[in-house]
């Protein structure tokens, strides 16, 4: 049976959600795996009080120290080894559990996972994706979204490569499509940064480890042209805390809007209720807690890391993608076909 170790104070709305959520996971999968939950216990333990956890397979580990949202994530790692963070990673490294979950600081998370799990062998860099909605169904990722600033093109034609294998494998995507985000299709645009990792790509697409459709455009993202989209961090992160934005930004200017017309009249109290309706189902490719959360790929364990605003319906599914993961042998097929460059 598969155990794994969720963080009960990683989150804004912690710990009242995860321990929502990991009830729920452990209900609705009827007890096919087993929660290490870790957390502090004067916080955790009356949670748990309110629910009949008998016949769960959860047991709670106490950890005295938080890392908080706002903690310096090197700095905190290293001394706040008693933390929640730490502890769970710590017992995936022992063998005591086989994957962690948090929606804490993300930073963190990846200097933790980096300094307790390791690098899988031939990892430059572990890196992490987000997800973006896109026209019709389907799956696009973009790389890296901040965990690297500072990328070589080495590094992101890896970053590529690890992604081709978790959209396969994980996402049962046949043939992910790699894309390179520039200022312009031709070869020869961008920065010498892009300009190298273009030709490292047609390398890596030479030999059969990525499919590589060439450098994409900011309009390309949302539509069907790549499964994949590559850049470094600094530009990920600015186009996820954008594409995040939309959905609040759209809906203050629509809501006032859809008021107004009602009180004039111009729209009738039945009209306004549908527009409002449409208006809520449009962003429904918006919705990441479908997901969960994303693993930090590259590194030598299971660590899957969500939203600070998750729910309990996110830390669910950030459960059942950490199943995925194991199932699938994502962290052995990146190793694999890393071992073959």
């Amino acid at each position: 049976m598969l155990r794994f170790a969720v963080d009960a104070m990683g989150g804004d709305n912690a710990p009242a959600c995860v321990v929502e959520g990991v009830i729920q996971a452990l209900k609705e999968s009827d007890n096919r795996f087993e929660i290490v939950l870790i957390g502090r216990e004067d916080a955790v333990r009356p949670l748990l009080e309110n629910h009949d956890t008998s016949k769960l397979n959860l047991t709670f580990l106490h950890a005295p120290e938080v890392i908080t949202m706002h903690d310096v994530p090197a700095t905190a790692v290293k001394t706040k080894q008693n933390s929640s963070l730490v502890v769970g990673l710590g017992l995936c490294k022992q063998g005591k559990a086989d994957a962690f979950v948090s929606a804490g600081n993300t930073g963190a998370q990846m200097a933790a996972s980096l300094f307790v799990l390791g690098r899988l062998p031939g990892v430059q860099r572990p890196t992490i994706a987000a997800y973006f909605p896109r026209i019709s169904d389907g799956l696009t990722n973009v790389v890296d979204v901040g965990a690297n600033v500072d990328c070589k093109p080495e590094h992101l034609v890896q970053f590529a490569e690890m992604l081709t294998v978790y959209q396969r494998d994980a996402a049962g995507i046949e043939k992910p499509l790699t894309g390179l985000l520039n200022i312009g299709e031709e070869e020869n645009k961008g920065p010498e940064l892009l300009k190298q990792t273009y030709k490292l790509l047609q390398e890596a697409d030479r030999k059969g480890k990525i499919t590589f459709i060439g450098n994409i455009e900011g309009n390309d993202i949302l539509q069907e042209k790549a499964s994949i989209v590559v850049c470094d961090g600094l530009v990920g992160n600015t186009l996820l805390k954008f594409g995040e934005s939309l959905p609040g930004f759209l809906t203050s200017i629509f809501k006032p809007t859809i008021q107004q017309l009602a009180a004039s009249g111009e729209l009738s109290p039945q009209a306004a209720e549908t527009a409002s309706q449409a208006f809520r189902r449009m962003f429904q490719p918006f919705d990441v807690e479908k997901f969960g959360g994303v693993p930090f790929l590259g590194v030598d364990g299971i660590s899957i890391v969500g939203h600070g605003r998750s729910s309990e319906r996110a830390i669910k599914n950030m459960i059942y993608m950490a199943e995925h993961m194991i199932e699938k042998k994502v962290n052995q097929h990146i190793a694999e076909a890393l071992a073959q460059a």
